[in-house]
């Protein structure tokens, strides 16, 4: 029905996309459409135990080649694993099992490169900076480290996405991306 109308599709956010028709004789614009992204509840800044930080890391971020030293390290962890006394404030060193009895002095990197499922499914998740700590209990927690970066990262390869897949629309001049 709105075929000889543009139609605007603004990115308004990692998780929010929304759809708004032209302008009426008052200047505003209709609301069409808003598409939010489903996402899980990632437990950033938060210590969790080996148990949950594992599931956490598998579940909620794509596979990464840091991903997997994470999960390495965390999967193979002793008791008496964390060692402050190496701990130079920007990486820690822990001791793992590396093989049926053998133990071994493993650092820790930081920043680590994660992409946590963050924005739409459809779309490229971003790979940003997490600074990756461990204290006594086998607790580990992932702080954010790239001060929000990812946002913009996430709002281009939604509209790139969406580009992509309106560019018969987007040609005639019938749809508008914006970002």
């Amino acid at each position: 029905e709105r075929k000889t109308q543009n139609l605007y599709v603004q990115v308004m956010s990692p998780t929010r996309v929304a759809v708004f028709g032209h302008l009426d004789e008052y200047g505003r614009r209709e609301s069409l459409v808003i598409a939010k992204a489903m996402t899980p509840d990632i437990n950033y800044s938060r210590f969790l135990d080996q148990e949950q930080m594992n599931i956490s890391l598998q579940s909620q971020f794509e596979e990464t080649k840091d991903r997997e030293l994470l999960l390495k390290v965390i999967g193979n962890l002793k008791e008496e694993a964390v060692r402050n006394a190496s701990d130079d404030g920007v990486s820690q060193a822990v001791t793992i099992k590396s093989g049926i009895a053998t133990v071994s002095d493993v650092k820790v990197p930081n920043p680590v490169g994660l992409a946590p499922y963050r924005t739409f499914n459809e779309v490229t998740q971003p790979t940003s900076n997490f600074v990756f700590r461990m204290r006594e209990g086998m607790q580990s927690a992932i702080f954010e480290a790239d001060g929000g970066a990812w946002k913009l990262e996430a709002m281009s390869n939604v509209k790139d996405f969406l580009t992509r897949n309106l560019d018969e629309e987007i040609e005639t001049g019938h749809v508008i991306v914006i970002a």
